[in-house]
């Protein structure tokens, strides 16, 4: 992908639908080493989106960042039954660093207030500074270390 991408102008954010199997499975099958440490370590977050399309995710909302056919970024948030629900996030190799990942992160802030929330909540590896950096500049602060061992963020939305 070429520098000359515009985020907003030419990369549509949008919920999954069905017919995006082959989409889901591509952005996985292209995630780096170091997504791969980060963000789907034992194949775990490949089996959350997989499970959209046999219907076993039923309290958790999907997004996919599309350009030029390709899926280019992914975000979801899930446990929307509770007041404070999770977010997790990834983005292509090949769209890192052109603020696609604060894009993805504002729409489903925006499904989460529009839902009443309180808030989100994400887990972060230790070693991501880059996913630190962009979480901190979403608003997100770091309240500790969960018990997975991951940083422990939240954003907190003001009441109405």
């Amino acid at each position: 992908m070429g520098e000359s991408v515009d985020i907003d102008r030419d990369v549509r954010i949008r919920e999954f639908t069905m017919a995006d199997k082959e989409l889901v499975r591509d952005f996985f099958d292209q995630m780096g080493g170091e997504t791969m440490a980060f963000f789907n370590r034992g194949d775990g977050n490949r089996k959350t989106a997989m499970g959209f399309f046999d219907g076993g995710m039923k309290n958790t909302l999907f997004w996919l960042a599309e350009y030029e056919g390709k899926m280019v970024g992914y975000v979801f948030i899930w446990d929307m039954a509770s007041m404070i629900p999770w977010l997790g996030i990834a983005v292509s190799e090949d769209m890192k660093g052109k603020k696609l990942g604060r894009r993805l992160m504002k729409r489903a802030a925006d499904t989460a207030v529009s839902e009443g929330k309180g808030g989100i909540l994400l887990t972060c590896h230790l070693a991501n500074a880059r996913a630190q950096a962009l979480y901190e500049r979403c608003g997100y602060i770091r309240m500790g270390t969960h018990t997975s061992g991951e940083a422990l963020y939240l954003l907190r939305f003001e009441a109405k």
